[in-house]
């Protein structure tokens, strides 16, 4: 390869389109961004129009093939193109490929009766094909919700698709979808693999409008002409299937082995463990969903809301400044957050409660409480709640010996402090930038035979940091005692959170 033979990798997240152009050693040429808001049109809604995605996209690749340009000093050849999607949305396009309504994404919650009628019918037709248990913003909820709901936009339905697997169809014209993003969606048999017909004919739902399912990784095929003039890049560039945001994330993150651990805050909060067979938390409060790689799975506890509540603190506080800013002025307040304590409940919880009625709440808030103490008491709130899914992991047979560190809150060292001391385990990150476009771009170079498979591409395109953050063995130990009331909260206040629903309208 030359200097200007580079990958495209483009990850379609919850708030924005990130593309990234670099070469095959993973060292970033160029790249683009272009955010958009979830739309809630009611309390518990979270939607997103599919042709956002797409104009978010078009304007994330052009300014990213714009930036390589200027690097290279000359033409760009692409090489191969490769996705990362936020994962478990519902895109239901018509016959004619148009979206029959704005997806469902992740965040949603209108599903709860749905899910429940889910998940009996995967207790009925065998709890060790799926490994999971249905949550609200499962794509196969939401489309039972659809069904039920909204009949006549479910009648108008031809295709039913994952956020990624949609701007792959723009980009090629095919509809597939592949094992990392299937396994989110409940209808997929994360064990042997394909749809699980049984379950669909379970809940009368036709197993004829779910893609074709091909490897994760797999050339689909090639940019069609009129994508191409969309995007500013040739006719004919190959186009691999990409994976889920979380498989891809670990592979731009250099994880793919057994005992690695992932420790992600964005948006949401994800603890992510490889592992070598599809076993699952007997109680169901983790998911186990297909890895990148064949043959290999992986156990995952997620916080819908995790990065998001720092994000709302500073808005509807007003702090001023950046968000690296917050990380002084938590810096001042000791271990603790001076007795304030912060469930990070905003949209729900997945691990390890499943309750979509679980809300957010800070206790032991006094006179004295200052902003500071706040701002610490939500970094320390979401590592909790990410230590219960890491809790649940270790049953599972998994025992890291070091944290990698991911999203947004890896900038900051203060939350990689906070995650050493209370995971008691040492915390580093990737010195690779924006790992799941990363690792969408490791998909599309083992796809494109630039590297014999995605094992020996994701070693040769990333690389650690030096740095790592130790536990304080002090303030484990402080921290393991704040655990204990953290968790009585929820326990405390799980039969009040319904009742206030009604009020939230």
């Amino acid at each position: 390869m030359n200097a200007s033979e580079l990958l495209l990798g483009i990850d379609i997240g919850t708030s924005s389109v990130k593309a990234v152009f670099m070469d095959a050693r993973g060292n970033v040429k160029g790249s683009g961004r272009r955010e958009y808001p979830i739309n809630s049109p009611q309390i518990g809604r979270a939607e997103q129009p599919p042709e956002e995605w797409w104009e978010a996209a078009v304007i994330s690749v052009r300014e990213g093939l714009g930036e390589a340009r200027r690097e290279t000093e000359g033409e760009v050849t692409v090489l191969a193109v490769g996705f990362s999607g936020q994962m478990h949305g519902l895109v239901a396009l018509r016959h004619d490929d148009s979206p029959a309504r704005p997806a469902i994404i992740w965040a949603d919650q209108r599903s709860i009766d749905e899910m429940r009628d889910v998940n009996e019918a995967i207790e009925k037709t065998g709890i060790e094909k799926v490994c999971n248990k249905a949550s609200p913003g499962f794509l196969l909820p939401s489309l039972l919700w659809l069904m039920r709901r909204e009949p006549e936009t479910f009648g108008q339905i031809k295709t039913v698709m994952l956020p990624k697997d949609y701007i792959c169809f723009r980009m090629t014209g095919r509809r597939v979808s592949e094992p990392t993003d299937a396994a989110g969606t409940c209808a997929y048999n994360v064990r042997d693999g394909g749809w699980n017909r049984g379950l669909l004919d379970a809940l009368s739902l036709p197993s004829s409008i779910f893609p074709e399912i091909v490897p994760t990784g797999a050339i689909v095929g090639q940019i069609t002409p009129r994508a191409a003039e969309e995007l500013g890049l040739p006719a004919g560039i190959p186009v691999a299937a990409g994976a889920a945001d979380q498989p891809a994330g670990a592979l731009g993150n250099g994880v793919i082995e057994f005992g690695t651990l992932l420790s992600t805050i964005g948006t949401a909060g994800q603890i992510f463990a490889p592992l070598t067979a599809p076993a699952y938390d007997e109680l169901l409060r983790t998911n186990t969903f297909n890895h990148a790689l064949s043959g290999a799975w992986y156990a995952l506890g997620a916080n819908l809301s995790a990065g998001y509540c720092l994000k709302w603190l500073k808005r509807h506080a007003n702090i001023p400044g950046e968000y690296k800013d917050l990380d002084g002025l938590a810096s001042r307040v000791p271990v603790g957050s001076r007795g304030v304590i912060f469930l990070p409940y905003l949209f729900g919880d997945r691990t390890p409660h499943l309750d979509g009625h679980a809300r957010a709440m800070f206790f032991g808030l006094t006179g004295a409480t200052g902003i500071d103490e706040m701002i610490r008491a939500v970094m320390e709130g979401v590592v909790f709640s990410m230590a219960e899914g890491l809790e649940i992991t270790l049953g599972l047979g998994v025992s890291p010996k070091m944290v990698i560190a991911s999203g947004g809150g890896a900038e900051s060292r203060l939350w990689q402090q906070i995650q050493a001391d209370i995971y008691n385990l040492p915390v580093t990150r990737s010195a690779t930038k924006e790992q799941a476009c990363t690792g969408a771009a490791i998909l599309a170079a083992a796809g494109a035979g630039l590297y014999p498979n995605i094992k020996t591409a994701c070693a040769e395109m990333t690389r650690m940091s030096r740095e790592i953050q130790t536990p304080d063995a002090e303030a484990h130990s402080a921290y393991m005692e704040i655990f204990g009331i953290y968790r009585e909260l929820y326990d405390r206040n799980r039969e009040l959170f319904p009742r206030l629903a009604q009020f939230a309208t």
